[in-house]
């Protein structure tokens, strides 16, 4: 079984800071033209605090370690009612995906998933895991988040990762997350999907090490029909959503749009979607596409993690077919009221008829017409999301170190440091 440690908080307000935004996020505070790292250390020390109301920081958080596959298997109800609680709940950040992704992406780590209780009750989840790395004179003890591929894959398959740790209790949590940080052992640490301007703990805030680029997420709210969402489009973007499914027909090519969304349904759909993707990774195209199936382990995990999904009604897999031929494929998940447009892929030879753009039509009114009613754009920006009117949130990923020396250490090392994970 998991230990069980509680962590007890004075009722005094506890000071915390706001993470500072930086002009170079893409860079490690040390490495930042014309300041060194004890100037950053006073940047670090004089940013504007911020307190907590008292009723916000609990007297008594137990935090139990989970490092067992059977305690894992036990969260399973309360993980997803936290999920619920998030801003933007989805299936990345459910039992499910995180625990089908262990099974294929654990070897050679260890599960310490930390179970925050209050009263008895859970009130929030940070599903890490420890990672040693032992090499000529480096030692390292890492915690990384589930859903962190390493090896330069970073987060891989999972587009939306956070700590489950809600709004209303969230710096009451990460609070309590920095007191267990400093009773325990560890190198460095990752914290995944930070907003800009997240407020941290003073404690944190004083070891980061780097806070990574931020990652733009588009997405936008949608009417109830598919004629008003074609209406509210600015008029590039109208024109086309219009003007190619004409086309086909005009070309005589009339084209039907098929959902999978059984699990049965869901597993014979994934080859057609692994090879049409990897046909337009292939391809030579203006925008050059990764073949982000290309790893078996990938495959292996969306081939075990879909059906799951599909049970609970959240993903489904639209084909376009010309003649009974799959010319285009696109994969989304589906959460509440939002969908998440997910892996997708054509037929080269039938780009110059946009048939990427018609799958995207096709999911977003089967979706709309179920009573979605937001649509997320998933992880990187560009035209291909902004063209449909988005709004962005940016979030950002920070290590933390434990030793402010070793911060020089492995930013001295930048191509070994990006493939510690």
């Amino acid at each position: 079984m998991g230990s069980l440690a509680s962590l007890p908080w004075s009722s005094p307000p506890t000071r915390t800071t706001a993470a500072r935004h930086r002009s170079s996020p893409g860079r490690p505070p040390a490495m930042l033209p014309g300041r060194t790292w004890a100037g950053w250390r006073r940047c670090a020390e004089a940013m504007a605090l911020t307190r907590l109301a008292p009723e916000a920081v609990s007297s008594a958080v137990a935090i139990r370690e989970v490092t067992t596959l059977p305690d894992f298997d036990a969260m399973q109800t309360d993980w997803n009612q936290l999920v619920d609680q998030l801003e933007v709940p989805s299936p990345f950040q459910t039992w499910e995906w995180n625990r089908a992704w262990w099974n294929h992406f654990g070897e050679g780590r260890a599960l310490l998933i930390l179970e925050f209780r209050q009263a008895g009750r859970v009130i929030g989840i940070a599903p890490f895991f420890r990672r040693r790395l032992l090499t000529s004179g480096l030692g390292l003890s890492m915690l990384l988040p589930l859903g962190w591929e390493g090896n330069g894959l970073a987060n891989g398959l999972t587009e939306q990762w956070e700590l489950l740790f809600p709004t209303d209790c969230r710096m009451a949590l990460l609070e309590s997350l920095a007191g267990w940080l400093q009773a325990r052992p560890w190198s460095t640490v990752l914290i995944p999907g930070f907003a800009e301007r997240d407020p941290l703990p003073e404690w944190m805030t004083r070891r980061i090490a780097y806070r990574g680029k931020g990652v733009v997420f588009d997405y936008r709210r949608v009417p109830t029909s598919w004629e008003a969402m074609v209406a509210s489009l600015n008029k590039s973007m109208r024109d086309n959503v219009r003007y190619y499914p004409r086309l086909m027909v005009r070309r005589g090519q009339p084209y039907s749009f098929d959902v999978a969304s059984t699990p049965a349904e869901i597993s014979a759909a994934l080859p057609l979607l692994f090879n049409l993707h990897r046909e337009r990774a292939e391809a030579s195209m203006r925008i050059a596409h990764d073949d982000y199936f290309d790893h078996p382990n990938r495959r292996a995990f969306i081939r075990e993690v879909a059906p799951r999904l599909a049970q609970l009604g959240q993903v489904r897999i639209g084909t376009i077919r010309v003649a009974n031929e799959p010319i285009a494929v696109q994969m989304w998940l589906e959460k509440d009221d939002t969908m998440f447009l997910y892996y997708s892929g054509f037929l080269p030879s039938w780009r110059a008829h946009s048939v990427a753009l018609l799958a995207t039509i096709g999911a977003f009114q089967d979706a709309m017409r179920r009573g979605m009613r937001q649509i997320e754009f998933l992880a990187g920006g560009g035209h291909p999301k902004e063209r449909w009117d988005t709004e962005q949130r940016v979030h950002s990923n920070i290590w933390l170190v434990r030793r402010p020396r070793m911060t020089r250490f492995l930013f001295n090392l930048p191509i070994h440091y990006r493939q510690l994970a």
